[in-house]
């Protein structure tokens, strides 16, 4: 197996090959979008090559695997540079995937690792076991589910809560969302999870929202908003920016009201609501190191990608 510098000439194979990979997940993942994102992928792909930072495997004069990704960047997941390879990032062939990804990544991470690249993250489809061995054999571990579910889901119909109103929110009722932002803010913070991140003001979640164009469903019960989801057009990966997907891109629930069924009956309500514009699927990103968030998804929702992460021992990078 030969290595070679990933550039444009490489591109329309590795495209083929992502696209091969994402028709795999569809068979096992039936509400995904069944389209060709080949000439998409393409174009991301294209956008990547610039860096050098990838690198393609060659048996005979056939391309069987490559790896690339977006870096490096600052700060991934700690205080090093960090490079993130997506689903349409890296790609093998079907036959001896395994061995092409283990002999690809140990050939990309030396050079990684020697331009001072020592934190890795890639993203995975959750139905390929031969490339998550791969990547778990080589020092990976979970972080972060993308899952999908049919907006039909027969479990979330909404019926109203007794004690609660469900209502969509407006640019006027952000200041009743900013404390739950900011609570969960402080949650990410927390045990197990110890994500740094910051609290925002208000004039910062307006313009977020703008950015955005989120759409935002709260609970109120009284006079207080308890409870609220988010919503956007796009997501994680080049899937969740189909015209009739719909994506959650934040969520929280104040702890003294869970167990309730509050936050269910928030998510029926805004899935009904969603609905009746002709969206037909909905998307939800989450770190499955975060035990609140993975407990709900995973009720109602299917993984089809996992991202998962390596970080390399500092010491290893010679003053």
């Amino acid at each position: 197996m030969d290595h070679r510098i990933f550039d444009e000439n490489y591109i329309e194979e590795a495209a083929l090959l992502a696209m091969e990979q994402y028709q795999e997940e569809c068979r096992m993942v039936k509400v995904l979008p069944q389209e060709d994102y080949t000439k998409r992928i393409n174009n991301l792909l294209s956008q990547m090559v610039a860096k050098a930072l990838g690198f393609v495997a060659i048996e005979g004069k056939q391309l069987v695997g490559y790896m690339t990704g977006y870096g490096p960047i600052d700060n991934l997941f700690g205080t090093s540079k960090g490079i993130f390879s997506p689903i349409h990032g890296h790609g093998a062939r079907r036959e001896d995937r395994n061995r092409i990804y283990s002999k690809l990544y140990q050939h990309a991470a030396k050079s990684w690792v020697d331009q001072g690249i020592l934190s890795h993250a890639l993203t995975i489809y959750s139905h390929d076991q031969v490339t998550m061995h791969s990547f778990f054999r080589n020092g990976f571990g979970l972080r972060c589910v993308d899952a999908i579910m049919d907006i039909k889901h027969p479990a979330l119909s909404y019926s109203p809560h007794p004690s609660i109103h469900c209502r969509e929110m407006n640019m006027d009722d952000l200041a009743d969302i900013l404390p739950l932002e900011n609570h969960l803010a402080a949650h990410l913070e927390s045990s197990p999870l110890f994500m740094p991140r910051k609290p925002c003001d208000l004039e910062e979640l307006k313009k977020r929202v703008v950015q955005k164009k989120s759409r935002i469903f709260g609970v109120q019960m009284h006079e207080e908003v308890i409870a609220y989801l988010e919503f956007t057009h796009s997501g994680e990966n080049f899937t969740c920016d189909h015209p009739r997907t719909i994506n959650i891109c934040g969520a929280y629930l104040y702890p003294t009201h869970r167990g309730q069924g509050i936050f269910k009956t928030l998510l029926s309500y805004a899935l009904s609501e969603l609905k009746k514009d002709g969206y037909v699927r909905c998307g939800v990103d989450f770190e499955s190191i975060n035990p609140t968030a993975d407990a709900f998804w995973m009720k109602y929702f299917t993984p089809y990608t996992y991202s998962v992460t390596r970080r390399i021992d500092e010491r290893i990078v010679k003053e």
